[in-house]
């Protein structure tokens, strides 16, 4: 794993004041950013390379550049037509109904230079059922019922005129991209893939099955939106510190495991960005564990109980540590220059602190003039620089473990006052559905969970607790049982005997029937 230089192309005058969440992470990790729309910014921006003829390509590291799609007319019928309503109220002539709506709408449409869109009334047969499309796509749409924007909101991406980037339209029509909810977090991820060693197996699957085979729900996108609108500039300043990852390779092989199911495309999608959420925290975790050369991440789970347990407590300290580390990190990436024979140098010099701020301004691309000339020794210097990197990261980038962990369903603070790693049955299904080929020994299911993700939850997983007394043996043997049951319940899995249980893809398992 190599990790890249701070690139010189960022102007520090429109960049991030400071180099240290990305110098780690990348540019950027955004906890605003859901899963589920770093999965959407991650296919815009596939769609878009791939119309270049370089989808999971990079010429060169951190090269990325690509035109996103706009679909402005589209997001106007379904996010922003409250006419559409109004005029089934009052029970028209379908003639009436079409000319009053497409009034209104010539009137309020956002965005765009045309506000004609009669084009619809040849391509519907009956202004009900252009209302019922707008209300399938609207039932659909990607956190529908939140309060965003109406540029800000998401159809469900049956396909490639489905995809578009969010945009922030202002009253007199201008329009331009929005980085809170696209905010880069997507672009991460198609760096990571491009960077992995399945690349080119996943670029198949997904231009075949999203691209170029899309849902027929798609047609109702394509019939709204009309020839596909671009954005008129193009997007560029992705960074991912890291050439190379397990951590890519792992996410990779996820994606294939789920692509490859006998299942819909887009019925494949949610187990998509549950695993992405995963992989994300994970590389999170991982990085602030490579910064601060700890032991490895692990994630003590409970299984649910109806009382307090032991488990329970270790679930909740698991994540609170794990919570901490990309703060620590943040603190160890700034602190450890002072412990370079650059900085010592710096030290001995005879203007120190006017040395120290260079070393500072090459590495972080901090301080500025105010701030160099305010300071009294080099010690100030990385204090300073400490604090307010501290006090950016907390503000987005140290709630992604928070944030996420609970959208993908892997926390929770049920039954406890305080939080902790407790799966849902959503990321159950999709932990087997990801992990399990076709059927799978419940102990080797453990043992791959812990393996592959540093999930604890049986006894054999959990050794050093045990061994330090934190724990009994009973304590999560019980606790695995507790999974059983559930995975049983679930239909996830079968016991054959007292001492032999399975674990079973119920995908894998139709396509055996």
């Amino acid at each position: 794993m190599e990790i890249l230089t701070r690139p010189t192309s960022f102007d520090d005058r429109t960049g991030p004041d400071f180099w240290i969440d990305e110098a780690i992470w990348g540019h950027r990790l955004y906890d605003e950013q859901t899963p589920w729309l770093t999965f959407l910014e991650f296919m815009t921006v596939l769609l878009a390379e791939h119309r270049a003829g370089r989808a999971l390509r990079e010429d060169a590291l951190n090269s990325l550049s690509y035109r996103p799609q706009l679909q402005l007319r589209l997001r106007n019928l379904v996010f922003n037509n409250p006419h559409i309503m109004t005029v089934l109220a009052e029970d028209r002539a379908d003639d009436a109904a079409w000319s009053i709506w497409l009034t209104k709408m010539a009137e309020t449409a956002g965005g765009i230079e045309e506000r004609d869109f009669s084009y619809l009334r040849d391509r519907f047969e009956t202004f009900q059922d252009f209302a019922a499309v707008i209300s399938f796509l609207q039932g659909s749409a990607i956190e529908g019922s939140s309060n965003k924007r109406w540029s800000s909101k998401f159809v469900f991406p049956f396909g490639p005129n489905a995809l578009y980037e969010d945009a922030n339209v202002n009253p007199r029509g201008g329009v331009s991209n929005d980085r809170r909810f696209f905010a880069r977090t997507g672009e991460l991820l198609y760096l990571m893939l491009c960077r992995s060693r399945d690349a080119d197996a996943l670029r198949g699957l997904l231009i075949s099955r999203f691209l170029e085979n899309p849902a027929p729900y798609d047609r109702m996108a394509a019939a709204l939106q009309g020839e596909p609108h671009f954005s008129k500039v193009e997007r560029a300043g992705a960074y991912l510190p890291c050439s190379s990852h397990s951590l890519f390779d792992r996410l990779a092989e996820d994606w294939l495991a789920i692509l490859q199911l006998p299942i819909p495309a887009y019925d494949a999608i949610p187990h998509l960005v549950t695993m992405t959420g995963l992989n994300l925290i994970l590389y999170q975790l991982e990085r602030a564990r490579e910064v601060l050369e700890n032991e490895p991440v692990q994630l003590v789970c409970e299984i649910v109980s109806p009382k307090k347990s032991v488990v329970r407590d270790l679930s909740a300290d698991s994540y609170q540590r794990n919570n901490g580390l990309p703060q620590q990190a943040v603190e160890r990436f700034v602190r450890r220059v002072g412990e370079t024979e650059e900085w010592a140098r710096a030290l001995r010099s005879d203007e120190p602190v006017l040395f120290a701020a260079d070393i500072l301004k090459k590495n972080f691309g901090w301080p500025d003039t105010e701030e160099e000339e305010a300071a009294t020794d080099p010690q100030t210097l990385i204090n300073q620089l400490a604090d307010k990197g501290i006090s950016r990261h907390k503000q987005h980038i140290g709630k992604i473990h928070m944030s996420w962990a609970r959208a993908i369903g892997l926390s929770s603070r049920r039954s406890s006052r305080r939080v902790r790693y407790a799966p849902t049955d959503r990321l159950l299904k999709t932990l087997v559905a990801c992990c399990v080929e076709k059927r799978l020994e419940f102990r080797d299911f453990l043992a791959l969970l812990h393996d592959r993700y540093g999930i604890v939850i049986g006894d054999a997983q959990a050794r050093t607790f045990i061994e330090s007394g934190d724990a009994d043996q009973e304590d999560f043997s019980d606790n695995a049982r507790r999974l059983e049951e559930r995975l049983a319940s679930l239909g996830l899995l079968k016991r054959l005997s007292d001492s032999c249980a399975y674990v079973e893809n119920p995908f894998q398992r139709a396509q055996a029937a």
